[in-house]
């Protein structure tokens, strides 16, 4: 049975790649697309979580600032490398594209994480 994480992210941390309404456009697809063009996607740096994360997980991104859950994916893979710990996620392309354009609320969902930690049964059902 795979575990469900939260990876949140601060969309902020890419603004020079973010469009001007980035926090208030309904639509997260170029929010999303912006923290891609900033860093390689595929690959997190991690400071929590990773000694319980495996491959096959599902990895769940919540764009902090908008406070909203907007991608997808499956764990490929976790790694110690030269500088931290790695995740390396094959998101879902069809599900992070129905979720950037419908992006889930954090009341929906009750959580607020501050790092990488497990997602709760109601981030789940999506």
């Amino acid at each position: 049975m795979s575990v469900h994480w939260l990876l949140p992210i601060n969309p902020a941390a890419h603004l020079e790649f973010q469009p001007a309404d980035w926090l208030t456009r309904a639509d997260a697809t170029a929010v999303w697309e912006a923290i891609g063009r900033s860093q390689r996607a595929d690959r997190w740096c991690l400071r929590s979580g990773y000694r319980n994360m495996r491959s096959g997980d599902l990895m769940w991104t919540y764009l902090s600032k908008r406070q909203e859950v907007c991608a997808v994916g499956v764990v490929r893979s976790v790694s110690e490398e030269a500088d931290g710990w790695y995740v390396y996620v094959d998101w879902d392309m069809n599900r992070t594209a129905r979720l950037c354009r419908e992006p889930i609320p954090r009341a929906e969902f009750g959580q607020v994480p501050m790092s990488t930690c497990r997602a709760n049964q109601a981030t789940g059902q999506y």
